[in-house]
């Protein structure tokens, strides 16, 4: 931030986007120890699970849409209209009468937090210069990392001292504070539609169903049904495709697609959620299940993950000032393939250090590898598409973690009326290291940018 002083413009809608990110990526996982109390008091044990469920389906398909519509209408208001959807739903989740009802609005929830952490990243890229910006984005990495491990920790708390609505209520005031901030001190920055824009709504509903439809599948791919779901989503990918071609200003620019870095990007960033959600979903497993640790214990196997992603995209943004994009890209990638080579040696007695040191290598992998890319992109894209480009970015990110956990849960389960539990956990990682080779494959093939060009084009 250069050589600000006190609370700047840009340091107070910094604030307002960081709290903002916190509040919605905490949001997935806060309610998991409300859980248990809300099913007691409405019911609906049999679909409870969908709580969990319909906020990730609606906070990712939302994902590409918010993106496109902040590059017409401004940041600004999208992100006001995105807040105030998120907290207009929590207050509805608080008073909800039946499970039914607080699933119906834990999907607006979602859909309010598609605007969210997304747009965060793109104002990050619209306010900072390519020195200043590796160095942010580093911040809002560890919101991710943070709330992952506060939320359920911090819904205990409230359902025990306060009652489970407050789970709800909490983002009231927050949001409030990140809406004001944003909203009083945002200036956009790039040129906003003039006169009746363009709006894509059949580009939008195509994207969104055939997104929506993917996520249902992959809660079960290998069934029959699963796999109905599957082909239902490739042929609305395919007339998704053929909307977004034909518009004269879709929801997903097509021609960003002939960009190889972008491109690139894209394919890196689904392997990166595979990895992410896979190893998040299933090394507390392997804690639990075959070390026989504590919930706790299994908690805190994640933390050296996530202290040095941070750490490390710290590091990340001086080496891109000096060896540009690629070097950290594709050093990181080795690192995580590195990380998750000491996953696959993990046995029931392995010692607890082989475990904490493969989570501290892989997370630094991550936070050389995920910035470089992303900031890449930011730095070289026509702002007019900065929002649709990262927003695709952050949506493949998603869609790629529940490809990954349906992808490894699957072959666990396969593996497991075959060999013992340990055995074929084991065998789910070797999973995700074949999968992080692949991603190396993929870095390597991005196309070679400079520090300086990068200087130049922000």
């Amino acid at each position: 931030m250069g050589a600000e002083r006190g609370l700047s413009p840009r340091r107070l809608v910094t604030l307002g986007l960081l709290i903002g990110s916190f509040m919605g990526s905490m949001e997935a996982t806060v309610v998991a120890t409300a859980m248990p109390t809300i099913v007691g008091q409405l019911g609906g044990l049999n679909i409870y699970g969908w709580a969990f469920s319909i906020y990730v389906l609606a906070s990712s398909a939302g994902i590409p849409v918010t993106g496109k519509l902040s590059d017409m209408f401004g940041r600004r208001i999208v992100y006001a209209w995105s807040m105030g959807l998120f907290l207009v739903a929590s207050l509805l989740c608080a008073v909800a009468p039946t499970m039914h009802w607080l699933i119906i609005f834990r999907a607006l929830q979602g859909l309010g937090a598609a605007g969210l952490l997304p747009l965060a990243i793109i104002m990050i890229g619209d306010m900072f210069t390519f020195e200043e910006r590796a160095r942010v984005q580093g911040l809002f990495s560890g919101v991710w990392g943070v709330s992952s491990i506060a939320g359920p920790l911090f819904g205990g708390f409230l359902v025990d001292k306060v009652g489970w609505p407050s789970v709800f209520y909490i983002n009231v005031p927050f949001g409030l504070l990140s809406a004001w901030l944003v909203w009083h001190w945002w200036v956009d920055q790039h040129e906003l539609a003039t006169g009746k824009p363009h709006i894509d709504y059949p580009g939008a509903i195509a994207v969104t169903a055939s997104a929506i439809v993917l996520l249902l599948a992959l809660v079960d791919v290998v069934s029959v049904q699963g796999a109905g779901l599957l082909a239902l989503a490739v042929g609305l990918a395919y007339v998704a495709y053929r909307i977004e071609n034909a518009s004269p200003d879709p929801i997903i620019p097509i021609g960003l697609f002939h960009w190889k870095l972008f491109t690139v990007s894209i394919l890196h960033s689904l392997v990166i959620g595979w990895l992410l959600n896979g190893v998040t979903a299933y090394v507390p497993l392997f804690v639990q299940e075959v070390q026989k640790g504590s919930a706790t214990e299994a908690g805190a196997a994640l933390t050296p993950l996530l202290l040095s992603w941070v750490i490390s995209s710290a590091i990340c943004a001086k080496m891109m000032l000096k060896t540009g994009y690629r070097p950290p890209a594709i050093g990181g990638m080795i690192a995580v393939i590195v990380g998750s080579g000491m996953l696959v040696l993990l046995e029931a007695g392995s010692p607890r250090a082989l475990l904490l040191g493969s989570m501290l290598v892989m997370g630094a992998g991550f936070g050389f590898t995920v910035p470089a890319l992303l900031i890449a992109v930011q730095t070289t894209v026509d702002r007019q598409n900065m929002g649709a480009a990262t927003s695709m970015i952050q949506f493949s990110r998603s869609m790629g973690g529940s490809i990954g956990v349906g992808a490894m849960g699957a072959f666990l389960n396969w593996q497991v009326g075959r060999t013992p539990f340990a055995l074929a956990l084991q065998r789910t990682f070797w999973v995700a290291a074949i999968v992080t080779v692949l991603g190396l494959v993929i870095t390597m093939s991005a196309p070679v940018i400079s520090a300086e060009e990068m200087g130049r084009k922000r």
